[in-house]
Order: structure tokens, then sequence, then C-alpha cells
């Protein structure tokens, strides 16, 4: 009788380990997707935060020189780097996207056109037809553009010389506040979680990053070792990532 109580027990124990072997590992799958930032997110290091003054929504970008930050009233504004000072203030339409490429600044709003504009003036120079795609944000990478048709919620590469363009992969779900290259790769900023993805060209998810402050919206990099990131309130946050 004691030897049957002891092989109870045994059998007991063994049953409990591979009952709680098999939840763990559901948990770890479940904490490691790489699609639930608020499971796996990775944390950032914060550099510097500079306070411009411009909030609401809209994009960020780097000419190598200044950021450029665009609204849906049209304001174009130049700041530096370093301070978030403005250094120049520009009126021209409205947009959500803004790039950078070949001493250009390429702008788009959400309808089937990207505009062209002098980084000096601000006026318009081109209209480029972007044909059934509704660009709402854009980046550029090796002489092409990126963007993000908002109907189809995919990434499509454009070239602005010919106005041929080319699917890259597709983000449903996400709530994009900003794009930009980064590293032969993209990160995108996610405004519903205030996270931000590292996808490869692909489309395949190389890492989830949670932003360091809530309201999340633009996004852009030096091109060297940092990332900005913009929020709501006007303030931009220099971070490292790991």
């Amino acid at each position: 009788m004691q030897w049957k109580k002891i092989l109870s027990i045994l059998a007991y124990i063994i049953l409990f380990n591979i009952l709680a072997g098999i939840t763990a590992g559901c948990r770890d799958i479940a904490f490691n997707n790489p699609l639930d930032p608020d499971a796996s997110a990775e944390a950032v290091t914060i550099i510097k935060v500079m306070n411009t003054g411009l909030s609401g929504k809209g994009d960020l970008c780097f000419d190598e020189e200044k950021f450029w930050k665009i609204n849906t009233y049209g304001n174009l504004t130049a700041l530096d780097i370093e301070s978030g000072i403005t250094i120049r203030d520009l009126q021209t339409e409205g947009g959500t996207g803004i790039t950078f490429l070949n001493g250009r600044l390429y702008l788009c709003g959400g309808d089937n056109t990207i505009s062209v504009l002098d980084p000096l003036s601000g006026d318009i120079l081109d209209r480029l037809s972007t044909q059934d795609l509704y660009p709402s944000f854009l980046t550029s990478q090796a002489g092409q553009l990126v963007l993000f048709d908002q109907r189809s919620e995919s990434f499509f590469q454009f070239d602005p010389d010919n106005g041929q363009s080319h699917r890259l992969f597709q983000v449903s779900g996400l709530a994009v506040g900003g794009v930009v290259q980064y590293r032969g790769d993209f990160l995108v900023s996610d405004m519903n979680t205030d996270s931000f993805y590292h996808l490869s060209q692909g489309g395949t998810v190389l890492n989830v990053f949670r932003s360091p402050a809530s309201g999340l919206s633009g996004i852009t990099s030096d091109g060297l070792s940092y990332v900005y990131l913009l929020t709501l309130d006007g303030k931009i946050y220099k971070i490292s990532l790991p």
C-alpha cells in the first residue's frame, strides 16, 4: 500500500510538470510574438528630449543637416537637430508624410499625388501621380521613394522619375504614424500601441520597440546611430536602439 501511494504521488508530480511545461511553452510563444508589442517590445535608451512646440500629427524627416516637420494645415518647419529650435517656417499645402531626396522635399497627404517642394521657399516644383496608390507616409531609399498606401495598407517602392511602383509588403492592423529607412530596412511607428517596428525589405518583423513616451507620431533617423521620435505634444526624443 505504501509503495502504491508513493507511485501515485510520483505520477502526480510527473503529470503536473508536463502540464506546467506545456503552459509555460504557450506563454513563451505569446510573449515572444513580435506582433504583440505589449508583450515583447524592447526598451530603448533616451539620449535627449527636445521640445519643438509643434503639436499635432505629422511626420518628420532629416535632410542630412536638419529636421523637417509637416502637418495637415500646411505648416512646413525646419528644425535644428540638436535643440529642436525652429530654423525656418514655411507655408505650403497640408500633408502627413515627408521625406528628403536629391535636394528636394517630397510631400504626401492621402490623395494619389506626391508633391515635390523647394526646401528654401516651400514652393511646389512638381506633382507626381501615383495612379491608384494613395500615399500617406513616405521615406527615401537608394534614389527611390518608399510610400505607405493607406488603401491597401501596403508599402510600395516608387520611382519619382518614371512613376513606376512595386509592392513591397503589407502591414495590416498598424496605425502608421511615420516611416524611415534604417540601415537597409525600415522603422515604422504604430500610433495605436506607441511602439515602432523594425521591418525587413520583405516586411519581416525583426524587432519591436516601445516608445519612451505616449502619443507617438513621426519617426526619422540621422542615417548613422540615432533614431528620433516625434510625439503629438511636439517633443522629439533622440534615442538609441539596443
